[in-house]
């Protein structure tokens, strides 16, 4: 029996090292190469420090990384507003007319291919006579951030349905609206901060749609390495994909330590 089990076990070992391999190799030589003293990320040519003093000094890298954190803050805070009100409609008002239609329509941006999506929003902005700009872009990245927080809050409240806590507050005198906001909402605070993070995390790397509905001036960090691509790729590139990378684990580690803490 050991003897069965122990070839599989390292066939799985190997499997999953060679799966492990694929995901994060990549993500180590993006690492090294923003250290790559060269002016194209072809061939190393000795270790510099000089991309991140780059990145850090010109304004162009600086303006597209203001633009996309502020697209990806308003579309999550919107996306989140929205997806509570829709998902308390269809939970708590289950019997509203055209309640599956609507349901439908919320997860159609989700299931589109990008590019239909991205012609799709040009074509409306275009004959609605809606300038293109910051907001359209906004907009555009509302649309298909919905779905996801609509999904995420909608699961809390269903699993919310049968508490007796909004009942036993309105029986005290609460109106429904002061219900929502001091029971249900804190309940469902743990979703809706969830659904806001995954839209911001669409949102900001996202480039078809952007693509498509940007307004002249408005940059987004993918859309201005798509650019770079027609001349070839700086280390510049490399080296914020490191820094985004290091604030990804940093926050992934802070939120494994609290929760740690919280647990203790």
């Amino acid at each position: 029996m050991n003897g069965a089990v122990g070839p599989l076990g390292r066939w799985l070992k190997a499997f999953c090292g060679g799966i492990y391999a694929f995901l994060y190799i990549p993500v180590a030589v993006m690492f090294v190469f923003s250290f790559n003293d060269a002016r194209r990320n072809v061939v190393w040519k000795g270790f510099t420090l000089k991309a991140y003093g780059t990145l850090a000094t010109n304004p162009e890298w600086r303006q597209a990384v203001i633009t996309t954190l502020e697209l990806a803050l308003c579309a999550a805070v919107l996306s989140a507003v929205l997806g509570m009100l829709s998902s308390y409609a269809l939970v708590r008002h289950p019997r509203f007319r055209g309640k599956a239609v609507y349901a439908g329509l919320l997860n159609v941006p989700m299931m589109l291919p990008e590019i239909v999506l991205g012609v799709g929003l040009l074509t409306f902005f275009v004959r609605a006579r809606i300038q293109l700009s910051f907001w359209t872009l906004v907009l555009s990245h509302v649309v298909f951030c919905l779905p996801y927080t609509t999904g995420t809050i909608r699961a809390r409240l269903m699993s919310l349905k049968h508490s007796s806590l909004e009942d036993a507050a309105m029986d005290l005198g609460a109106t429904e609206w002061q219900a929502f906001l001091k029971v249900t909402l804190p309940l469902a605070w743990p979703a809706v901060f969830s659904g806001a993070i995954l839209a911001f995390t669409v949102s900001f790397e996202d480039f078809v749609t952007s693509f498509f509905v940007a307004g002249i001036g408005t940059v987004t960090i993918p859309i201005k390495v798509y650019g770079m691509m027609k001349f070839g790729l700086t280390p510049e590139v490399n080296a914020l994909g490191s820094v985004l990378l290091a604030l990804t684990t940093a926050g992934l580690l802070a939120h494994h330590f609290l929760s740690a803490d919280d647990r203790a």
